[in-house]
């Protein structure tokens, strides 16, 4: 029998709760989608999202990684060739939409203002080259309705899929202001194909939904929290891993003397890092740790 018909079923959502499942013991209670109805789809349902969301954002995952260029909404100049408004929140400049895709902000280098058509990164002390460190610009993430997504009375079948956007509502939004023009943004984007994902983040995922899941799979009360604790440890021992993993796949030149970046941000400020590992595409904001199951890791 051919196999690609299960293709969208073994890489769809329900095929992480199946896996959940088959590590609580529980493989009889498989679902086919996350919309059969049952008590099981239901519950992953409403947590899935949440979850995945949370899970990204406790390590600079490399494979969420993404660098992209940010959407102008407000120039305080008024000298923006783009059709934006002058508002914005003092003291900054430039205000920018928060990427549809960005789960965490990781950093934001600074561009040249002299060469902000092409967004060239300054350096310290030599002419910009691709080996030159990246130094980072202040901003401040915040929120607004000065930028609606829409406007006027809009039909409910022409309203964006608000669940899908990060950052984005009805009347406000997310935004991110600094004074830089041009502004880039190196964050961790929202991948919700399991395909992109690596090994260690889809074995965390799975341990993930078996917290969330076990209450509801499993009958036996000993036997549940049981599976519980264990499924936390293996996920605090994933996203240490992950810590370490992600920061050693950072940095650049690999030697005996390489100092991978969750030891460099762990023992130093942002100018440091900047100017050690910067030209890597370092992250300057920490990960975040996340609240599950009576859990802090």
């Amino acid at each position: 029998m051919s196999l690609a018909p299960q293709i969208p079923f073994l890489t769809a959502p329900a095929a992480i709760v199946n896996q959940a499942l088959d590590g609580l013991g529980q493989s009889s209670k498989i679902v086919g989608d996350l919309t059969d109805g049952s008590v099981i789809s239901e519950a992953a349902r409403r947590h899935y999202g949440i979850a995945l969301r949370a899970l990204l954002r406790t390590a600079h995952w490399n494979f969420a990684r993404k660098q992209a260029q940010l959407q102008l909404l407000g120039d305080a100049t008024g000298q923006s060739s783009s059709p934006v408004i002058t508002y914005v929140d003092q003291p900054w400049t430039y205000a920018y939409a928060w990427p549809i895709d960005g789960v965490a902000l990781r950093w934001m280098p600074l561009t040249d203002p002299n060469n902000s058509s092409t967004g060239i990164p300054l350096t310290t002390a030599q002419p910009y080259s691709p080996m030159a460190p990246l130094m980072p610009t202040r901003f401040l993430v915040s929120s607004t309705e000065q930028y609606p997504t829409m406007v006027g009375n809009t039909p409910w079948s022409a309203m964006p899929d608000y669940q899908r956007i990060e950052g984005a509502g009805p009347t406000a939004r997310r935004v991110i202001l600094c004074d830089n023009p041009n502004a880039q943004m190196i964050y961790t984007r929202l991948v919700t194909s399991i395909e992109e994902w690596d090994p260690m983040f889809r074995t965390a995922m799975v341990a993930s939904m078996q917290v969330i899941l076990a209450p509801v799979a499993i009958d036996n009360v000993r036997e549940r929290e049981s599976a519980h604790d264990k499924a936390l440890a293996r996920i605090k021992n994933i996203v240490d891993d992950a810590r370490v993993a992600n920061g050693n796949d950072a940095g650049f030149p690999q030697s005996v003397d390489h100092v991978p970046t969750w030891i460099s941000a762990r023992n130093g400020g942002l100018l440091a890092q900047s100017n050690a590992w910067g030209a890597a595409g370092g992250t300057f904001m920490p990960w975040e740790p996340w609240s599950l199951g009576g859990s802090v890791f």
